[in-house]
Protein backbone atom coordinates (compact mmCIF):
# COMPACT_ATOMS: atom_id res chain seq x y z
CA UNK A 1 0.00 0.00 0.00
CA UNK A 2 1.27 3.51 -0.73
CA UNK A 3 2.39 5.43 2.38
CA UNK A 4 0.37 8.54 1.51
CA UNK A 5 -2.88 6.49 1.51
CA UNK A 6 -2.50 5.37 5.14
CA UNK A 7 -4.41 7.59 7.57
CA UNK A 8 -4.71 7.84 11.35
CA UNK A 9 -7.77 6.43 13.14
CA UNK A 10 -8.34 3.86 10.39
CA UNK A 11 -8.06 0.08 10.63
CA UNK A 12 -5.78 -1.90 8.30
CA UNK A 13 -4.68 -5.46 7.73
CA UNK A 14 -0.90 -5.83 7.89
CA UNK A 15 1.54 -8.62 7.16
CA UNK A 16 3.45 -9.98 10.15
CA UNK A 17 5.76 -12.63 8.77
CA UNK A 18 3.54 -15.16 7.02
CA UNK A 19 0.50 -14.09 9.06
CA UNK A 20 -1.98 -11.24 8.75
CA UNK A 21 -3.28 -9.17 11.66
CA UNK A 22 -5.46 -6.09 12.07
CA UNK A 23 -4.16 -2.78 13.45
CA UNK A 24 -5.50 0.70 14.05
CA UNK A 25 -3.15 3.55 13.11
CA UNK A 26 -2.77 5.96 16.02
CA UNK A 27 -0.03 8.30 14.81
CA UNK A 28 2.12 8.88 11.73
CA UNK A 29 5.62 10.38 12.09
CA UNK A 30 8.00 11.57 9.41
CA UNK A 31 11.66 10.86 10.15
CA UNK A 32 14.52 13.16 9.21
CA UNK A 33 15.29 11.09 6.12
CA UNK A 34 11.66 11.47 4.96
CA UNK A 35 10.59 7.93 5.83
CA UNK A 36 7.16 7.50 7.44
CA UNK A 37 6.74 5.53 10.68
CA UNK A 38 3.31 4.34 11.82
CA UNK A 39 2.38 3.93 15.50
CA UNK A 40 -0.42 1.36 15.66
CA UNK A 41 -2.44 -0.69 18.12
CA UNK A 42 -3.02 -4.37 17.40
CA UNK A 43 -6.82 -4.82 17.26
CA UNK A 44 -6.62 -8.41 18.51
CA UNK A 45 -4.23 -7.97 21.46
CA UNK A 46 -4.40 -4.24 22.18
CA UNK A 47 -0.59 -3.99 22.19
CA UNK A 48 1.20 -1.03 20.58
CA UNK A 49 3.23 -1.61 17.42
CA UNK A 50 5.59 0.59 15.41
CA UNK A 51 5.67 -0.12 11.69
CA UNK A 52 8.39 1.46 9.58
CA UNK A 53 7.55 -0.17 6.26
CA UNK A 54 4.34 0.92 4.51
CA UNK A 55 4.58 -2.15 2.25
CA UNK A 56 3.41 -4.27 5.22
CA UNK A 57 -0.02 -2.61 5.02
CA UNK A 58 -2.20 -4.83 2.85
CA UNK A 59 -5.61 -3.16 2.81
CA UNK A 60 -7.98 -0.98 4.79
CA UNK A 61 -10.65 -2.76 6.82
CA UNK A 62 -14.02 -1.07 6.45
CA UNK A 63 -15.70 0.01 9.69
CA UNK A 64 -18.85 -2.07 9.10
CA UNK A 65 -16.62 -5.16 9.05
CA UNK A 66 -15.28 -5.15 12.62
CA UNK A 67 -11.90 -6.79 13.19
CA UNK A 68 -11.85 -10.12 14.99
CA UNK A 69 -11.67 -9.80 18.73
CA UNK A 70 -13.65 -6.57 19.03
CA UNK A 71 -16.33 -6.59 21.69
CA UNK A 72 -19.84 -6.68 20.28
CA UNK A 73 -23.09 -7.75 21.87
CA UNK A 74 -24.00 -11.22 20.72
CA UNK A 75 -27.61 -11.92 19.82
CA UNK A 76 -29.17 -15.18 20.95
CA UNK A 77 -28.82 -17.69 18.15
CA UNK A 78 -32.28 -19.03 17.44
CA UNK A 79 -32.20 -21.78 14.88
CA UNK A 80 -34.77 -22.02 12.06
CA UNK A 81 -36.71 -24.67 13.98
CA UNK A 82 -37.07 -22.25 16.93
CA UNK A 83 -34.53 -23.99 19.18
CA UNK A 84 -31.73 -22.20 21.04
CA UNK A 85 -28.07 -23.15 20.96
CA UNK A 86 -26.91 -25.32 23.85
CA UNK A 87 -25.14 -22.37 25.47
CA UNK A 88 -28.15 -20.05 25.21
CA UNK A 89 -30.42 -22.84 26.51
CA UNK A 90 -28.10 -23.37 29.49
CA UNK A 91 -28.23 -19.66 30.29
CA UNK A 92 -32.03 -19.66 30.07
CA UNK A 93 -32.26 -22.65 32.45
CA UNK A 94 -29.92 -21.00 34.97
CA UNK A 95 -31.80 -17.67 34.85
CA UNK A 96 -35.16 -19.41 35.32
CA UNK A 97 -33.91 -21.54 38.23
CA UNK A 98 -32.09 -18.68 39.96
CA UNK A 99 -29.63 -21.04 41.65
CA UNK A 100 -26.31 -22.73 40.86
CA UNK A 101 -26.71 -26.10 39.17
CA UNK A 102 -24.64 -29.07 38.00
CA UNK A 103 -24.13 -29.35 34.26
CA UNK A 104 -25.97 -32.69 33.99
CA UNK A 105 -29.05 -31.09 35.58
CA UNK A 106 -28.80 -28.05 33.27
CA UNK A 107 -28.58 -30.25 30.16
CA UNK A 108 -31.46 -32.49 31.26
CA UNK A 109 -33.77 -29.53 31.94
CA UNK A 110 -32.82 -27.76 28.69
CA UNK A 111 -33.55 -30.86 26.62
CA UNK A 112 -36.71 -31.81 28.59
CA UNK A 113 -38.17 -28.29 28.19
CA UNK A 114 -37.39 -28.35 24.46
CA UNK A 115 -35.04 -25.34 24.55
CA UNK A 116 -32.38 -27.15 22.53
CA UNK A 117 -31.65 -30.45 20.86
CA UNK A 118 -28.22 -31.93 21.53
CA UNK A 119 -27.81 -35.15 19.59
CA UNK A 120 -24.44 -36.22 21.01
CA UNK A 121 -23.92 -39.00 23.52
CA UNK A 122 -22.81 -36.59 26.26
CA UNK A 123 -24.65 -33.26 25.92
CA UNK A 124 -23.62 -32.22 29.44
CA UNK A 125 -19.95 -32.26 28.40
CA UNK A 126 -20.74 -30.15 25.33
CA UNK A 127 -22.56 -27.55 27.42
CA UNK A 128 -19.90 -27.63 30.16
CA UNK A 129 -17.09 -27.02 27.66
CA UNK A 130 -18.98 -24.14 26.06
CA UNK A 131 -19.72 -22.47 29.42
CA UNK A 132 -16.12 -22.84 30.60
CA UNK A 133 -14.83 -21.47 27.29
CA UNK A 134 -17.10 -18.41 27.62
CA UNK A 135 -15.93 -17.81 31.20
CA UNK A 136 -12.26 -17.97 30.10
CA UNK A 137 -12.69 -15.82 27.01
CA UNK A 138 -15.03 -13.14 28.34
CA UNK A 139 -14.06 -13.08 32.02
CA UNK A 140 -16.29 -10.62 33.90
CA UNK A 141 -18.45 -10.09 30.79
CA UNK A 142 -19.41 -13.79 30.71
CA UNK A 143 -23.01 -14.80 31.32
CA UNK A 144 -21.85 -17.63 33.61
CA UNK A 145 -19.91 -17.96 36.87
CA UNK A 146 -18.58 -20.98 38.75
CA UNK A 147 -19.45 -20.43 42.42
CA UNK A 148 -18.11 -23.89 43.38
CA UNK A 149 -16.46 -26.82 41.74
CA UNK A 150 -18.96 -28.58 39.47
CA UNK A 151 -21.59 -25.83 39.73
CA UNK A 152 -22.52 -23.09 37.27
CA UNK A 153 -24.75 -20.06 37.82
CA UNK A 154 -26.04 -17.20 35.69
CA UNK A 155 -24.40 -13.84 36.31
Amino acid sequence: MKPNRIETKKVYEIAVGKNVTTVKVVNIERRVNGQLVFDCINAKTGKPMRIADAARFLKEVKTEKMPKGTKTERAKSVKPDGLLSGLDAAHKVLVESGRPMKVKEIADIAIANGYCKLAGATPEFTISAAMQREILQKGAASRFVKPERGLFAAR
